[in-house]
C-alpha cells in the first residue's frame, strides 16, 4: 500500500501572513462604493473620511482620469455604510456580495490592471 502524505510537512513554515505578502490593491471608485457617477462617489468617500484617493491620467485619453481606492478602504467603506445608513434590503445585499467579492478578490491581478494603461496623474 500507499504512503500517507501530510501536506503540512511540505509547506514553507516561515511564509509570512497574506496581509503581509500582498499590498492593498487600488479599484475604481465607481466599483467601490457601487454609484455610477463619479462625483457620487467622491462625496460618499469624503464624508466617510477616506483620504487615500489615487488619480491616475489614462496613457490614451490625457484628460481622462481614474479615481482609485485601496481595496482595504473600500471594503471599510461599504461596512461603515451598512452600519450608518438606511438602506434597501436590495442595495444591502449588493453591498455585502460586494464586500465578500473584494475580500476574495486576488488582489495582485487587480493591481496589474491598472498599470499597463495608465500613469499617475496629479490634477482633477
Amino acid at each position: 500500500m500507499g504512503e500517507v502524505v501530510k501536506l503540512n510537512d511540505y509547506r514553507r513554515q516561515s511564509a509570512p501572513p497574506l496581509d503581509e505578502e500582498v499590498t492593498d490593491s487600488l479599484i475604481p471608485v465607481e466599483f467601490a462604493v457601487g454609484l455610477h457617477d463619479r462625483e457620487s462617489c467622491l462625496q460618499k468617500i469624503d464624508e466617510y473620511g477616506v483620504r487615500d484617493v489615487e488619480v491616475y491620467r489614462l496613457s490614451v485619453e490625457h484628460d481622462a482620469r481614474l479615481y482609485l481606492i485601496g481595496v482595504k478602504d473600500a471594503i471599510w467603506l461599504n461596512k461603515k455604510i451598512l452600519e450608518r445608513e438606511a438602506i434597501s434590503d436590495e442595495e444591502i445585499a449588493q453591498r455585502i456580495d460586494l464586500i465578500q467579492m473584494l475580500e476574495n478578490a486576488n488582489l495582485s491581478l487587480l493591481q496589474a490592471i491598472w498599470q499597463p494603461f495608465s500613469r499617475r496623474g496629479t490634477g482633477a
